[in-house]
């Protein structure tokens, strides 16, 4: 975006001629315009004539109120325009540095007007591109409080500050995850293993009681060995003889 130029006493002689204004009155014009803006074509003075008006530019032309008396009214070549229009109407009178001969602190009558002067295309365009940059302005004035690519610029660090952010707490997650996800992986041999040991082993039945059947054959058979043992050993042996 270009900004704005300065003006020299011959440009802005220059601009005067090439607006239409008469050749004889450019030195006067050109030290209005000193004594105005001090050849600032963005120059804007929002309490003029007591707060009642908004003066725009190198001439500071005003319609009385604080709005734009035309469109791209701080475009040089434009304001150079009105400021002829408005001579035309009312000769120097509404220029109160005129009316208070504060201009002819700036007044050089034998200056040569310059034409080495921006075209008004080039500056139309510079106008446009200050307005269309800027997304915040105080009211009419050109001076910009918060412009587009400012904005641009703190949204952008913004989003990169959040996916940054977002990024860390995603590689904390998945190293969370894997942490958790090895040590269930190394748990779980050891669980299974013993659990097929554990199936293999078969358990041992429990003992069961005898049963009464048993039980008394066995008492039968203790005391037919008890009996047999108690038997006197002389009368086999007599039974033996006598069989002989």
């Amino acid at each position: 975006m270009a900004t704005a130029t300065k003006y020299s006493y011959a440009q802005l002689e220059q601009l005067w001629i090439n607006a239409g204004g008469a050749k004889s009155l450019a030195p006067v014009a050109a030290a209005i315009a000193e004594a105005e803006s001090g050849g600032n074509p963005q120059a804007v003075n929002p309490t003029d004539n007591n707060g009642t008006q908004t003066s725009w530019g190198l001439w500071q032309i005003s319609n009385g109120t604080h709005a734009q008396p035309v469109p791209n009214i701080l475009d040089p070549t434009v304001n150079a325009s009105q400021a002829v229009a408005k001579y035309q109407a009312n000769g120097w009178e509404p220029w109160g540095t005129y009316d208070s001969g504060a201009y002819q602190a700036y007044l050089s009558p034998g200056t040569t007007p310059d034409a080495n002067v921006p075209t008004a295309s080039t500056t139309a365009v510079t106008t446009q591109d200050q307005g269309s940059a800027c997304l915040i302005a105080i009211p009419h004035t050109s001076q910009c409080i918060v412009s587009k690519e400012g904005v641009r610029l703190v949204l952008g660090g913004t989003l990169m500050a959040v996916g940054g952010f977002l990024i860390l707490v995603g590689l904390v997650l998945v190293a969370g995850q894997s942490s958790t996800g090895q040590a269930v992986i190394s748990a779980t041999p050891l669980g299974r293993g013993a659990a097929r040991a554990a199936a293999k082993t078969p358990a041992k039945p429990a003992a069961k009681p005898p049963s009464l059947y048993r039980q008394r054959q066995a008492e039968q058979a203790g005391a037919y060995r008890e009996a047999a043992r108690s038997r006197p050993r002389g009368r086999h042996a007599a039974s033996d003889d006598e069989s002989a």
